[in-house]
């Protein structure tokens, strides 16, 4: 999966929640992983793990209903299972 492709699907799924800086990060992390699931991983959990150490971070996260709920879930499970 091309990396416009998997922020075109976030972008849908977050509409207007969407913040390309939010998601840079990971999205670099993951595709620097060149198909690598284990370094994938490992890279998505180090940044995690630096955000919840992070006293300032402020976490929004709007209601969504359990639906959009799952299809993210599917969705970066079908990403991963691509890598």
């Amino acid at each position: 999966m091309s990396l416009p492709v998997v922020e075109n699907d976030l972008k849908a799924h977050l509409r207007e929640h969407y913040v390309d800086s939010d998601w840079r990060l990971a999205l670099k992390a993951i595709m620097d992983a060149e198909g690598d699931a284990d370094i994938a991983l490992s890279a998505v959990n180090a940044l995690a793990e630096a955000a919840f150490c992070r006293t300032s971070l402020k976490i929004r996260i709007p209601a969504h209903p359990q639906q959009v709920h799952q299809e993210m879930y599917t969705l970066l499970n079908l990403a991963l299972n691509r890598l």
